[in-house]
């Protein structure tokens, strides 16, 4: 009897996360529409009207999110609990992610203090960080009696990766100053994105979704904000898609599949210091973000390849199949730089977007 319920209890769950999640989908396809429409038809009227505008519609996508987070977020979160996928590699991840957001904000509040122990208690939060990740990998056990190991050569090529995505950021954007506006963005974009990754127009049946430019406001932040702090919130962005579908295999996958492949993200701002475009926001922000997602794809790729070949589809070896599956996230591309485009349109997002890091705006 108590299986039967558990298992009406688990039906019930799957069903309910399916109906919200296809209709946040028709709510926020007609939300964007409206907010477009909205736009449009104000762009004429003065700018204290138009200030007023703004934040009435950043309150209402800000109320959005809030609601679509909770909601579906708990669903999910429900059916992952049910299903029995919350176990203590779960619980590792959320260690780690709380260890980054402590370490992020201990850091940020000693420096607004003009503590001179800022700089120390950086590097050994990121000592912590670094040590944390070590032991993970390498005494976490993998899923199964049955794994076979990792080759030496999936650690060296993911540290590779790794490598690329943070000289992109100290390299490829300007120094970063973590003041209470850039903070702020950061919040509010994370959320953002996070809200829309549960707008999914389909999900893949090994992982991975097509979503509704959940991928846009975190490029934008690092436009506007640079690589450095761009990757900090991919990384953050990383861990928070975890949590909504946690699938830890083993260590290096899951570092692999989630913050480093969504801290690639936050590299969508380096194009914006590519002189040969001529500071044209289009091609930056389309060069980035293209140039971004590509890197996110290499961590998928990689993960495919040592993790999952054995569900390759037959007539595909392990590394075609790696590539083959992994090329939804182009159809996140495209759909990211549609929205872009559409929103760059707006001469007064171009110009919020071109002036966001100006202390004094």
């Amino acid at each position: 009897m108590w299986k039967i319920i558990e298992e009406m209890g688990k039906a019930g769950l799957k069903q309910a996360y399916g109906v919200l999640s296809r209709y946040a989908l028709y709510v926020t396809l007609a939300l964007a529409a409206a907010v477009a429409v909205y736009a449009v038809v104000i762009r004429n009227r003065d700018e204290e009207y138009l200030e007023k505008a703004r934040k009435l519609i950043l309150g209402v996508i800000i109320g959005y999110s809030a609601a679509v987070i909770s909601m579906i977020g708990f669903l999910m979160l429900s059916k992952e609990i049910v299903d029995g996928a919350i176990t203590m590699r779960f619980w590792l991840m959320i260690g780690l992610l709380a260890l980054t957001a402590v370490g992020l904000t201990v850091t940020f509040v000693l420096k607004k203090k003009q503590i001179s122990a800022f700089k120390w208690t950086a590097l050994g939060f990121a000592a912590a960080f670094t040590v944390y990740v070590v032991v993970i990998v390498c005494v976490i056990p993998p899923v199964g009696d049955d794994y076979k190991p990792l080759s030496w050569s999936m650690y060296l090529i993911s540290a590779v990766l790794a490598a690329v995505i943070v000289c992109g950021a100290v390299f490829g954007g300007k120094r970063a100053e973590y003041n209470a506006k850039a903070l702020t963005y950061g919040a509010v974009c994370v959320s953002l994105s996070f809200a829309l990754s549960y707008v999914k127009f389909f999900s893949l049946p090994q992982g991975g979704s097509v979503t509704f430019a959940s991928l846009l406001p975190l490029a934008l932040y690092s436009y506007m904000f640079g690589t450095r702090r761009g990757v900090i919130a991919g990384v953050v962005y990383g861990f928070l898609q975890f949590i909504q579908s946690p699938q830890f295999y083993e260590p290096m996958q899951a570092l692999l599949d989630y913050p480093i492949a969504f801290s690639a993200i936050g590299l969508a701002g380096i194009a914006r210091n590519f002189k040969f475009l001529k500071s044209n926001i289009f091609a930056e922000f389309a060069v980035g973000t293209t140039l971004a997602v590509l890197l996110r794809y290499s961590a998928h790729v990689i993960s495919g390849y040592f993790v999952f070949s054995s569900w390759a589809m037959e007539g595909y070896t392990a590394v075609s199949w790696a590539f083959v599956y992994n090329l939804y996230t182009v159809a996140d591309l495209a759909i990211v730089l549609a929205a872009g485009m559409l929103a760059l349109a707006s001469k007064t997002v171009r110009v919020m977007v071109r002036n966001a890091d100006d202390i004094n705006t």
